[in-house]
């Protein structure tokens, strides 16, 4: 998708959602500064209880630079899916954004990074777009995200050299979170059809809400894209399972994948997946994750929201609204499990063959 000969749109809202990002909020800020118009963009932070510096060093960049962003300060932290939900309502009341960029507070934005997301999201067939996300040391942290059939979210060309100039975009299954940009009349028309409201699923809580709202687009029969033209540096950093000692993260990215498996594919499509579900649950409870208690305890919360009438309510909607098909849905998924940012050895390699094969499978299989 080019940006070449398309008028771009006016009224940009940005939100930026910050917990304990101290050290971070002053050079997104200055970057903001330096690329912005503020005559057309407003910049709303949103802090979820903070007990750092960050609300002093918002205040202290805001003044200096005379962005004239605007904070709200939250009583506790809501999470990221709740804090950006509450931060568009708020946008949408007090301005009239067209276009709404949520931003890391982890990021900086390059030069010209903003004019060719507008210019891709004025074809009505385009649900978000998303930057190139660079690493501070100019390799590839994402080049769009792509969602294994097993519900599983990876980024794509971590560690790659990020070409010179742009190349051509590409459609996603979904695009990151950390820089991420829609109409909102895209998405009131999203919700509309598939009677939900709000950015992200607030269930979610932390981790997998960018994926269920690309997966979202996608039953709404819209595309998410990554625009090469717009430039954005993360300050990422791949954990380990070593790192996440306690098993918090790998906790909310798992109880999320079996929602959003649950809630977004048809009773068809799950039950001939089962036994590739099954297998991925042994696997992760003998592999990667031997921790028991906290499987236990994943499972426990799993079925505490599938008791709730308003996930079932949530998961009816969506099936009754969508346009697309799960076969397409599928297609657009990947069987493969290789991820730049760790080793690969050869059951590695056994166990990617025999889950692209699966999901080649699978796509033949499935028609409705």
């Amino acid at each position: 998708m080019s940006s070449m000969g398309v008028n771009v749109l006016s009224r940009l809202g940005i939100i930026i959602v910050t917990y304990q990002s101290e050290r971070h909020i002053g050079p997104l800020l200055r970057s903001l500064a330096a690329t912005i118009d503020p005559a057309s963009t407003t910049v709303w932070v949103f802090d979820n209880a903070s007990t750092d510096g960050t609300v002093t060093a918002f205040e202290r960049e805001n003044e200096a630079l005379g962005l004239s962003a605007r904070l709200v300060r939250g009583g506790s932290n809501l999470g990221f899916a709740r804090a950006n939900n509450e931060a568009f309502a708020l946008v949408q009341a007090q301005t009239t954004s067209e276009v709404v960029v949520l931003l890391n507070p982890d990021t900086v934005v390059h030069d010209g990074w903003w004019q060719p997301l507008l210019a891709a999201l004025e074809n009505p067939k385009v649900g978000t777009a998303v930057p190139l996300l660079l690493m501070p040391d100019g390799t590839i942290n994402a080049r769009g995200d792509g969602l294994h059939f097993l519900g599983i979210g990876f980024v794509q060309g971590f560690g790659e050299t990020a070409p010179p100039s742009p190349s051509a975009d590409a459609r996603l299954f979904f695009g990151s979170g950390a820089a991420l940009a829609f109409r909102t009349v895209t998405l009131e028309a999203m919700n509309a059809q598939l009677g939900l409201s709000g950015i992200f699923w607030e269930d979610l809580f932390l981790y997998a809400e960018d994926t269920d709202l690309g997966w979202r687009m996608r039953l709404a029969g819209l595309d998410n894209w990554l625009v090469t033209d717009s430039r954005v540096t993360h300050d990422y950093r791949f954990w380990t399972q070593t790192e996440d000692a306690t098993g918090e993260r790998l906790f909310w990215i798992e109880r999320n994948r079996y929602l959003l498996l649950v809630s977004n594919f048809k009773w068809a499509t799950l039950i001939l997946m089962l036994p590739w579900i099954l297998g991925s649950e042994l696997a992760l409870s003998l592999g990667v994750w031997k921790l028991y208690p906290h499987r236990l305890r994943l499972w426990k919360a799993v079925i505490t929201q599938l008791k709730l009438p308003a996930f079932w309510a949530r998961r009816e909607k969506l099936q009754s609204g969508r346009t697309a098909r799960d076969r397409d849905i599928l297609r657009a998924m990947t069987g493969s499990i290789r991820h730049g940012a760790r080793s690969f050895g050869m059951i590695d390699r056994c166990l990617d063959l025999a889950l692209r094969l699966s999901h080649r499978m699978l796509c033949t299989i499935v028609w409705w």
